[in-house]
């Protein structure tokens, strides 16, 4: 079995004992699988969320002013 397919069949096994209501040993137990072999694969299938990048411009004003405003508020600006 490639990392890949490792991964997705562990999370996979994490999706459906979260959703269980069962024991992390319980569950293991059922579906005749190692608890150390879940918790090795556990830490690195944890999910993060990111803030999305927003895309901004940096405006030099006379006399060294900076400002940095999202490309967003350019857009209200023009209309």
């Amino acid at each position: 079995m490639n990392t890949q397919s490792k991964a997705e069949f562990w999370q996979e096994h994490i999706n459906a004992w979260n959703s269980s209501g069962l024991s992390q040993t319980a569950y293991c137990q059922q579906y005749q699988l190692k608890l150390s072999k879940q918790n090795k694969g556990r830490p690195k299938l944890i999910p993060i969320s990111m803030p999305a990048l927003q895309a901004s411009v940096e405006l030099t004003l006379p006399g060294g002013i900076q400002m940095q405003l999202p490309v967003s508020a350019l857009e209200q600006l023009a209309a």
